[in-house]
């Protein structure tokens, strides 16, 4: 979990945050060649307080953070880089 730290701190994690908040979507390019998007969740047209990570299926948290850190703990497990943030 220490590398997941050192990765949030590495990342610019309040603009991301932020974004996510106002209803954006944040996509994160991986060593792998992969786009893991992260999003607020929508149901019938209207924002439902959770945020979804495409890497982490069927899993949802209300706290933008939380599923930030979580999808990075995946790249860690997995070995795999970030190479850019959209």
């Amino acid at each position: 979990m220490g590398r997941v730290i050192e990765l949030m701190q590495q990342m610019p994690i309040l603009p991301l945050v932020d974004r996510l908040t106002e209803g954006q979507s944040v996509t994160l390019s991986t060593s792998e060649g992969a786009d893991v998007r992260i999003s607020p969740e929508v149901q019938d047209g209207q924002l439902t307080g959770n945020f979804t990570s495409s890497v982490l299926p069927g899993i949802r948290y209300d706290d933008p953070r939380i599923i930030l850190k979580e999808t990075l703990a995946e790249f860690d497990e997995r070995g795999v880089t970030i190479t850019s943030i959209d």
